[in-house]
């Protein structure tokens, strides 16, 4: 059996392109985000993507234009795009289920990897043929997309990989570094550029500052709470154990839910590869373990043992302080990119009980 996160990095196929240009991540309209600048003009916005790898240099940058795009070319910077868009291709879950909610499924032509979409709304539309299957994210079906003539390709950029036969295909890639951001509304806060490509900008400017009332609210609440649990997160994959670095968005949220992440000196935004002992010796007295669940067998103490015998050395396995979110029966990675407010309040029913928030992912594991 294997347990802990689905980690983002294996289901990866992409990589931004690099280049010398500074990125400027001042200016424009974004309140929170370091890795995106958009800026409105009379025709329609700019947008700047930042390399998320190689500080103070660009990804991409994109003209959006109500009016005639140009010929496409994935290795030329200052491509003009006509929006709104009509029919694209999704690679992720998250933006699905996020264009359903600011009213944009209809732009919806193809998605990758079906199985991992729990959005009823998709779902009947994969089951009547109105959205296509175009495969796996890692070996998407290149001749399902060329037959969908999509406006673009939303695709998530990797560091040192390329993409493939798509970049040849003259369909504008649409790369979208969110899950890069370094804190939880900043992720959420690239909702305003979706809303824009697809004509929706109003409701996706309106759904974000609902999203950053409640969270900020959150925030307030879990600030004055005295106790700092000490939270340590997943388990061991192969020969390493990938940590969330203090600087990714989940390590800022369990600071802001009033918990003391063990990894928070780790400004790393991504995941970092670790050693049992190297995690060991600095989360074997934390009092929080939280776990994702990839299987669909029920974790269990038990299981978890048997899993790694190891496991039961540390404090919250002693303490039966474990949490886990089963992530193929709860719509974890589908809410949780833009809704981050949900899985704050997650946390702060675990870290802080007298709350009595409700919880909508995570439950105490079972002996």
């Amino acid at each position: 059996m294997r347990t802990g996160t689905i980690l983002l990095a294996i289901a990866s196929l992409f990589a931004g392109c690099a280049n010398g240009t500074h990125f400027n991540s001042t200016g424009g309209i974004m309140e929170y985000s370091s890795h995106i600048v958009l800026e409105d003009t009379p025709q329609g916005f700019t947008a700047q993507i930042a390399n998320p790898w190689k500080k103070n240099t660009l990804l991409h940058s994109y003209t959006f234009s109500t009016e005639a795009s140009t010929d496409y070319s994935f290795n030329r910077n200052s491509n003009t795009i006509q929006v709104p868009l009509q029919r694209i291709v999704v690679m992720t879950n998250s933006l699905a289920h996020l264009m359903v909610e600011l009213g944009a499924v209809d732009c919806i032509a193809g998605v990758c990897e079906p199985e991992y979409i729990a959005d009823s709304t998709v779902c009947a539309r994969l089951a009547d043929g109105t959205i296509v299957d175009c495969g796996n994210s890692m070996y998407p079906t290149i001749e399902k997309i060329m037959e969908l003539k999509p406006d673009a390709i939303m695709v998530s950029p990797f560091e040192e990989t390329g993409y493939g036969q798509l970049e040849k295909l003259g369909i504008p890639l649409l790369e979208c570094a969110d899950y890069m951001e370094t804190s939880p509304l900043a992720r959420a806060e690239w909702m305003r550029f979706y809303g824009r490509l697809f004509g929706v900008g109003n409701n996706a400017d309106t759904l974000f500052q609902q999203v950053k009332s409640n969270y900020q609210t959150l925030c307030e609440v879990a600030a004055k709470t005295p106790l700092r649990p000490r939270v340590m997160l997943d388990t061991k994959s192969g020969s390493a154990w990938y940590v969330a670095g203090g600087g990714s968005t989940i390590g800022q949220m369990i600071t802001d839910a009033g918990g003391n992440y063990i990894f928070a000196e780790n400004k790393n935004s991504g995941s970092v590869p670790l050693s049992f002992e190297t995690v060991f010796e600095k989360a074997q007295d934390a009092d929080v373990w939280l776990l994702k669940n990839s299987s669909s067998n029920n974790l269990t103490y038990k299981l978890l043992e048997s899993d790694y015998k190891q496991y039961s050395s540390f404090k919250p396995f002693k303490e039966r302080n474990i949490w886990v979110c089963d992530v193929y029966q709860v719509p974890y990675f589908e809410l949780t990119a833009f809704h981050p407010e949900i899985l704050l309040a997650d946390f702060m029913a675990i870290f802080h009980p007298e709350l009595s928030h409700a919880r909508t992912f995570y439950h105490p594991l079972d002996e």
